[in-house]
């Protein structure tokens, strides 16, 4: 577990326009690493539907003002609640993966992902620290410091989307801003449904299935399925899925350029601009050209949005994905 940060660091580089890849490879190999630490498997795994309800009602934690997070996507959350956290887990990976809603500069960086550096955690002196099921191994250092509510978005059997809004309302009900939870599922509502209403003026781009992509390199791509966040929010929009292989815990699966010629009627979107080193890799692949979407001139990039963020990532999603293909449409 050393090495998990350094994953990260690495695939970013410090760039901006690594976005997607830093988010999509770096921080899945080091969840994946994480779990392969771990003696007790058991501890990680989520907790059941059925204590759901149960779990709010115990969890309340109204007057916490001094609130730290160890995850970048459940700061995003904790940001849309309107709440601004006074430490969370390196502060630049946030910029530079969520970024919205922004992360004031005030906010102290309290180390590692799964490494957080106790000394300043107690010099904090936080009322709540917000964790991820993957840091249960850390929850009995992180009590003595602060009630910890451990909050898990990835469930098996349940999609991205309908956990991040479970999860979204949980926090808004334990942090006392119920209110904030709910007006920002209703903005997240109404996204939805206006971008779908746009997409409804354009009936042949709706008709034809649609690839979510993120290029690794020159022979490997994420694909977004389903039940990953931006496959949920592209179902809501009234797309189809083109992608039907397997996927993991996210929603997402990595896959090579050939699996990616299974539908030749598909029309694909790029989660933003390969790097410039993988574009030139693409340009030079006879089977990236030969794919029918290249071919065919149905390819198109939006901004590059973190796929595993809350409902503004998803909102954020729903107006570029309705853009490029509004764009495409023209």
């Amino acid at each position: 577990m050393v090495k998990i940060a350094d994953t990260l660091v690495e695939a970013m580089q410090a760039r901006s326009d690594d976005i997607g890849r830093a988010c999509d490879s770096g921080r899945r190999r080091a969840l994946a690493r994480l779990a392969a630490c771990v003696a007790a498997p058991a501890c990680l795994l989520p907790p059941s539907r059925a204590a759901f309800a149960d779990d709010v009602a115990r969890a309340t934690f109204g007057a916490a003002r001094r609130v730290v997070v160890l995850d970048w996507d459940l700061t995003e959350i904790v940001l849309s609640l309107g709440l601004v956290p006074v430490g969370v887990a390196r502060p630049l990976w946030y910029r530079k993966l969520n970024s919205v809603p922004p992360l004031p500069a005030q906010v102290v960086d309290t180390g590692l992902l799964f490494q957080p550096n106790f000394e300043v955690l107690h010099a904090l002196r936080p009322d709540l620290i917000i964790v991820t099921n993957w840091h249960e191994m850390l929850r009995p250092q992180l009590e003595k410091i602060a009630p910890t509510l451990s909050v898990t978005l990835y469930q098996s059997g349940v999609d991205v989307f309908t956990s991040v809004r479970e999860q979204t309302l949980r926090l808004g009900v334990a942090l006392g801003r119920k209110a904030q939870a709910d007006a920002l599922l209703a903005r997240l509502d109404g996204t939805l449904a206006h971008c779908a209403r746009r997409l409804a003026n354009a009936p042949a781009t709706r008709r034809a299935p649609v690839f979510l992509l993120r290029p690794l390199d020159g022979r490997h791509v994420t694909v977004y399925g389903a039940r990953s966040l931006f496959g949920s929010v592209a179902g809501k929009l009234g797309l189809r899925n083109a992608w039907r292989g397997s996927t993991d815990i996210q929603g997402m699966a990595q896959t090579d350029l050939a699996e990616l010629a299974s539908a030749p009627d598909a029309r694909a979107i790029l989660n933003g601009a390969p790097l410039p080193g993988v574009a030139g890799d693409l340009a030079d692949s006879p089977l990236w050209r030969g794919l029918p979407f290249v071919a065919g001139g149905k390819l198109a990039t939006t901004t590059a949005i973190a796929p595993t963020g809350g409902p503004m990532s998803a909102m954020r999603f729903a107006d570029a994905l309705t853009d490029v293909l509004m764009e495409a449409q023209s």
